[in-house]
């Protein structure tokens, strides 16, 4: 390929930095142009340049005749837009990985925050499985609370005792009572219902059983139990007391008013009257 100065058009056989006949510098033209020698024929009608092998002229339209011709075209090269273009196209990828990295960050957030979240429920027993609450509602009774771990070889003890003498119902209650005591509830009611079939006057024993059931939150049957006891004894203070808490537990207000009311009037100076007027004055 032959190349020319720009400036003069001085044929350049040779690579230079600077024109030899004008100066003109040629480093800047080298990376921004360069020439192309191309083959035309002239129309001989118009002159206007055609290429090779063409058979109709561009300009005027009539067939082609005419010398094939050599001519210069000087071409440009834009590297500083290739470039520019080049980055263009890398940019979005560029755009796209910072997205990523964007999202992983912030789905690396939001995993630590749920993850803390389950800690502080865990750490507070949301997840736990309720428990029942012992709620002290001031049951009068003769009852410890709990099982008595001491009282076991007592209960063993009178147990043998009962299987040896069946009609000694005075065994039947006091192992009832001892149950009652330790906190085994359905045992000492199975006790105290064995004891009541051969005593059943005996209001005390009711009571207790009565108790027994208000302890296993079965409201409406030592509500029953203890009304029975006060058919054998009707002035039973610590029986009224007690109908009045248990119907207090079971949300039946007017009737806990009722029997607490009538527990103070059958002795207002005694230790289960003053409790009875407590209940009455903070409810």
């Amino acid at each position: 390929m032959v190349r020319f100065c720009p400036a003069c058009g001085t044929e350049l056989k040779t690579e230079f930095k600077f024109c030899p006949a004008c100066g003109f510098n040629l480093q800047e033209v080298h990376t921004k142009r360069e020439t192309v020698e191309e083959k035309v024929i002239e129309c001989e009608n118009c002159g206007t340049d055609n290429p090779v092998g063409a058979n109709i002229c561009n300009g005027c339209g009539m067939k082609v005749r005419g010398e094939v011709k050599t001519t210069v075209a000087t071409q440009k090269i834009n590297k500083h837009q290739k470039t520019s273009k080049t980055k263009k196209e890398q940019q979005p990828i560029n755009k796209v990985e910072t997205r990523e990295f964007d999202s992983k960050k912030v789905f690396g957030i939001l995993a630590a925050v749920i993850a803390g979240s389950f800690i502080i429920l865990f750490a507070a027993g949301v997840f736990d499985k309720p428990t029942a609450s012992n709620i002290n509602t001031g049951v009068t009774q003769n009852q410890g609370s709990g099982v008595d771990l001491s009282a076991v070889q007592k209960i063993n003890e009178l147990e043998a005792s009962v299987k040896a003498n069946p009609e000694n119902y005075d065994l039947i209650l006091e192992l009832a009572h001892l149950r009652n005591d330790s906190g085994m509830y359905e045992k000492a009611i199975e006790n105290y219902q064995e004891y009541l079939t051969k005593v059943p006057d005996d209001a005390d024993a009711r009571i207790d059983m009565g108790v027994c059931y208000y302890n296993l939150s079965r409201y409406n049957v030592a509500i029953t139990e203890m009304i029975k006891a006060l058919e054998y004894s009707p002035n039973h203070q610590i029986g009224h007391l007690n109908l009045g808490i248990v119907n207090l537990a079971a949300g039946n207000i007017d009737e806990s008013k009722k029997w607490l009311q009538k527990a103070v009037s059958l002795g207002p100076e005694t230790e289960v009257g003053k409790r009875a007027q407590e209940l009455l004055t903070s409810h």
